[in-house]
């Protein structure tokens, strides 16, 4: 058996769900393969040393479809939990049904872009959503222009609770990128990085 945490190793019947929900055919807003972007994203966590619980639920971040991107073909929630696991499966299902710009770190809670309840995060989720937000972003900024980065709105508010390792790369990201979007010009992210610098 391979490790998980290889990002090499992405076979089987992950690959096998992906391409029979369209992934393999659907091109991507950043101009690749859309099973090529589910793939970095996951390349991009398993660089960061993320546990493979969040690698994979880096893999199926758009499995239910998000805010950005609706799917055409549904799956329901336990067929994706017999492939990645059960908590694998929430963080992408919470990474799908979110709107993002509703997550509101000291309380815990984003709202449901369905239904419009509030979700409440369990511990250790959001930092999770963060990270998996800030791999979603490093993996897909350098190809898009600054009027496509409307995915990215509102990662500074949360970006603080990622792992170091993806507030760093997003840092690095963003000082390679020629044009720095502008936005909301409030709340430090980190040294060096303003909401400025994310939409």
């Amino acid at each position: 058996m391979t490790s998980p945490r290889d990002p090499e190793t992405v076979t089987g019947v992950r690959l096998e769900m992906l391409s029979s929900l369209g992934f393999g055919e659907l091109q991507h807003d950043s101009h690749v393969p859309f099973l090529s972007h589910l793939l970095g994203t996951r390349r991009v966590l398993v660089g960061w040393g993320a546990g493979h619980e969040l690698c994979d639920a880096g893999l199926f971040h758009s499995v239910y479809g998000t805010e950005y991107f609706p799917t055409a073909t549904e799956v329901g929630r336990s067929q994706v939990r017999e492939v990645i696991g059960v908590r694998a499966e929430k963080l992408a299902w919470l990474w799908c049904t979110i709107k993002r710009d509703t997550i509101d770190p000291t309380n815990r809670t984003a709202v449901d872009r369905h239904t419009g309840t509030v979700i409440t995060f369990e511990p250790g989720e959001l930092g999770d959503i963060a990270t998996l937000w800030a791999a979603d972003t490093v993996e897909q900024l350098h190809r898009m222009s600054p009027a496509e980065r409307q995915f990215a709105h509102g990662l500074a508010a949360v970006l603080h609770l990622a792992s170091l390792p993806a507030r760093q790369a997003v840092e690095e990201a963003l000082l390679a990128s020629t044009e720095i979007p502008t936005g909301h010009d409030d709340d430090p992210l980190s040294p060096g990085i303003t909401r400025s610098d994310i939409l």
